[in-house]
């Protein structure tokens, strides 16, 4: 798992390191009422990315590494996905 973990931290952090701010995180979201279901962030909002997690400008909101699924451009088209027991990108 932490190999996985560091590969998407990876893309996380070329994602919004690399000067495009329009880059969206898609992730899975659980709540009770919802159960799981997919919902996607700016990546501009992102504040700070560690080993496990990244931590979004509301100073609340932190969603584990684990959880992203994909990152997409301003075009929507998919830069990075994780797909099985792989990932791409």
């Amino acid at each position: 798992m932490a190999k996985r973990r560091s590969r998407i931290r990876e893309a996380v952090n070329r994602a919004i390191y690399t000067g495009h701010t329009d880059y969206r995180i898609v992730y899975v979201d659980r709540t009770p009422e919802q159960g799981a279901s997919l919902r996607s962030v700016e990546a501009r909002r992102i504040t700070r990315v560690t080993g496990w997690a990244i931590y979004l400008d509301d100073d609340w909101t932190v969603i584990p590494l684990h959880r992203i699924v994909e990152i997409r451009d301003s075009e929507g088209r998919v830069v990075w996905r994780r797909s099985g027991g792989r990932d791409t990108g």
